[in-house]
């Protein structure tokens, strides 16, 4: 299949470093830069179900995204399902989503001199219901680009 250039397409993609694009309800064309998923409980031996294991694995799962992707990490609040057949009184079950996905996001500059405006986004899901691109699509709709992203320069 041949390359087919088209319009702002270093910025939107796919390009060289772009895999696709996606497009936000203000507007905005986003390329997806990279994306990677974990299992919600990575690194976890035992233990774990609980409202304090799930916070932890919560700040690692950013800071991982942080390491793998770099800039600005945007979580969206996971569905934490509570768990009653393992609760008890003073330890309640609980558990995440069953993925941590992370997706750098890029797109033009909000500051005209930059080169460029970028965030990494995470989110908590138990199965992918769509294709990638439709998948993160729906869920970086609800992004504040404006107020989420930050712009960069060439290094």
């Amino acid at each position: 299949m041949p390359l087919v250039v088209r319009p702002n397409q270093m910025r939107e993609g796919p390009w060289l470093d772009r895999l696709f694009p996606i497009h936000l309800p203000d507007g905005r064309v986003v390329a997806v830069t990279a994306f990677s998923v974990l299992p919600s409980n990575h690194g976890i031996l035992e233990g774990g179900l609980n409202p304090q294991a799930n916070a932890r694995q919560r700040e690692r799962m950013r800071t991982i995204a942080a390491e793998r992707h770099g800039g600005r990490v945007i979580e969206l609040e996971p569905d934490i399902e509570p768990l009653p057949e393992i609760s008890t009184p003073r330890r309640p079950g609980e558990r995440l989503p069953w993925m941590a996905c992370t997706a750098r996001l890029s797109s033009r500059p909000i500051n005209p001199k930059m080169v460029s405006s970028e965030l990494t986004l995470l989110w908590w899901m138990d199965a992918f219901e769509l294709p990638l691109p439709q998948e993160i699509e729906r869920v970086a709709a609800g992004l504040d680009w404006a107020g989420s992203a930050q712009d960069v320069d060439l290094p």
